[in-house]
């Protein structure tokens, strides 16, 4: 007969929880910052790494440069989707210098560039017109 009480009890303690998960607000993701053509500045460092990971930026697979600013930090640029990177079958390597055009923003807790172009040497590469609206 005991283990006919416990049932109801143990039932009731699922129901409460269930509605406690069920009823919980659901995590909004972050959305992603507009392209500031007003604040946009030029950035210089060198390539401290080249990243390719699922981007909310993109909203596909992304390209973006580890980039190590003179003062020795790193801040992330976004580039472009990777499919567009490699259809020009653009190439930047760890260590070369380059000047990145772009927002600074800040994006998923942390500082990063969105670039509108990048330079290195005597090639510039053009990410997003003059307006900032992505070309890719």
């Amino acid at each position: 007969m005991k283990s006919l009480r416990v049932v109801p009890l143990f039932v009731s303690f699922i129901a409460l929880i269930l509605t406690t998960v069920l009823s919980a607000p659901a995590q909004k993701s972050e959305a992603v910052p507009k392209y500031d053509r007003a604040a946009e500045a030029t950035f210089r460092g060198t390539v401290e790494e080249v990243r390719n990971r699922q981007c909310p930026v993109s909203g596909t697979m992304g390209s973006h440069l580890i980039l190590k600013l003179s003062g020795g930090n790193t801040i992330e640029v976004h580039l472009a989707s990777t499919k567009f990177v490699k259809a020009y079958d653009l190439a930047f390597n760890k260590g070369e210098a380059v000047t990145v055009v772009g927002t600074k923003v800040r994006f998923e807790g942390v500082d990063t560039i969105f670039a509108r172009e990048v330079s290195r040497g005597s090639e510039t590469f053009m990410f997003r017109d003059k307006t900032g609206t992505p070309i890719w």
